[in-house]
């Protein structure tokens, strides 16, 4: 698999609620992700740990990449946590669909299991779900498929640390790592 590209990192075009650590850091991680996706959500602790040690200088960017194909219920994550950062609820929603990822995953109804989230997360029902079917809210998750597939992400999670490419969290927790110790001595 092709690891070495580099590319430019892009975040104009994210939303500052799916964005941590200072907009001047001297390295940028996007990654992009499925909320369905187990190898995603087992990314969690090493973004953490990435986070924990450079976070002064780290500025992270989450970019959505739902697999359809395998995961039906990807895009409509996607879209809720859309209308959760719109809110103000991005991350407390994500960290939840990932907590939770097996339960809302096998629901009978799994976009009432995201409802049920949104209201445990201090969110009114009725403007969450009519976000939901709003066609601008898709358009972001879509605008943000596009960019993936441009920058050739084929499987998720896939890391750009300053453009450079690490598919799924051992590349990242491996050589990411490296990567980000030498940008950061430069």
């Amino acid at each position: 698999m092709f690891t070495k590209g580099r590319q430019k990192t892009s975040s104009e075009n994210a939303p500052a609620f799916r964005q941590q650590g200072p907009a001047d850091a001297k390295i940028v991680i996007v990654e992009f992700s499925d909320f369905q996706c187990p190898a995603c959500k087992a990314a969690g602790p090493p973004i953490e740990r990435i986070l924990a040690l450079y976070g002064k200088d780290i500025r992270f960017i989450f970019k959505h990449f739902p697999l359809e194909g395998v995961h039906p219920w990807a895009r409509t994550t996607a879209i809720a946590t859309e209308c959760a950062g719109e809110r103000g609820r991005f991350w407390p929603l994500h960290d939840k669909l990932y907590e939770k990822q097996e339960e809302w995953s096998q629901a009978a109804d799994p976009k009432a299991e995201l409802v049920k989230y949104a209201g445990q997360l201090g969110l009114d029902e009725q403007p969450f779900t009519a976000c939901l079917a709003d066609p601008e809210t898709r358009a972001a998750v879509d605008s943000d498929i596009k960019e993936g597939r441009d920058r050739w992400v084929g499987s998720t999670p896939t890391f750009f640390i300053n453009g450079r490419r690490f598919a799924g969290s051992l590349q990242l927790s491996s050589r990411g790592m490296i990567w980000i110790e030498k940008l950061l001595k430069e």
